[in-house]
């Protein structure tokens, strides 16, 4: 399959600067597009949550609550009570949007990662600290701020980072950015004297389980990874020129009517005229000051001054 050819994109001058902390999630979405990380994480342009990333937040906020339960009321009726309960609140914060075969999707896809996930493990006998349980991980390396949170963390003689996923398990060679993630949070805990053993993938709907040990190259690709990609990200904004990459990927993006990559017509990104046109999609525009921080509920990280 030939590989498709990045397109370089000028932008416009908006004064915008990059967020100070750079996460893995800021990691992948540079990796896959840095034109659409542009239109995101500079310009502001908060992209709707679809369908998959919204099942992918209810299982995780359910397994997040039901794991912070005493061993013993981890049963299986209590974990469907919390998805009835959360799915709940989810369909209707979002039923604006969702049809009657998006909510049966819903329904369907959360209720098959809760069965994959009792087919994997059982709860009551997992020693899991309430701390450990959606943990921030900040570390900094080479000045660049790494911020994020991992899933969770376990402590029964093996210190191992566990990664929910509720898809299927792809091939071999599409598993790297996944590890990458893990292994990164594992570089970030080592760099404040926690050492980890294992990284975990838990793909939930196929009962896969992928773990790999926290060897020294791996976590040094990892760190390598988030510095090479900041300076990356550094020199698009000096330049003003980001890099589009056309493909399949275009076809799920909020911004393709917006890139000049793949709308031979679309206004330069960041201009009057752009930013017009993208105030008329489903998209939030996001303003990055000091109010709208302070109503985030993530005004300070552990890096002691306000996150952008």
């Amino acid at each position: 399959m030939a590989e498709t050819k990045l397109v370089p994109v000028l932008v416009a001058d908006i004064s915008a600067e990059l967020p100070k902390h750079v996460s893995p999630s800021q990691l992948s979405s540079f990796d896959r597009c840095s034109l659409a990380y542009w239109f995101s994480s500079v310009a502001g342009w908060r992209e709707p949550a679809g369908l998959p990333q919204i099942i992918g937040t209810l299982v995780h906020d359910v397994l997040e609550n039901f794991l912070k339960l005493k061993p013993e009321k981890r049963t299986k009726e209590t974990a469907w009570n919390l998805l009835r309960e959360t799915g709940e609140v989810v369909i209707n914060s979002n039923k604006s949007w969702l049809t009657d075969e998006d909510i049966v999707t819903l329904k369907d896809k959360s209720a098959e990662s809760l069965k994959g996930y009792f087919d994997l493990e059982d709860p009551a006998s997992l020693e899991v600290l309430i701390d450990d349980i959606e943990r921030p991980v900040t570390a900094i390396f080479e000045s660049v701020k790494l911020y994020g949170r991992l899933d969770r963390m376990t402590r029964d003689g093996v210190v191992r980072i566990t990664d929910y996923k509720t898809s299927k398990k792809p091939a071999p060679q599409y598993l790297t950015d996944s590890l990458r993630q893990v292994m990164l949070y594992a570089a970030g805990l080592q760099e404040n004297g926690l050492t980890v053993d294992e990284v975990e993938l838990i793909y939930l709907p196929g009962r896969d389980r992928v773990r790999r040990p926290t060897y020294k190259s791996a976590l040094d690709r990892a760190v390598h990874h988030l510095v090479t990609t900041r300076r990356k990200m550094d020199s698009s904004l000096t330049s003003k020129t980001w890099m589009a990459n056309p493909g399949s990927a275009c076809k799920s993006c909020s911004f393709l009517k917006a890139c000049p990559a793949k709308t031979s017509k679309a206004p330069i990104p960041g201009s009057p005229e752009s930013e017009e046109l993208l105030a008329t999609f489903n998209l939030e525009k996001r303003v990055r000051n000091k109010s709208s921080i302070e109503n985030s509920g993530m005004e300070m990280l552990p890096f002691g001054e306000s996150a952008q």
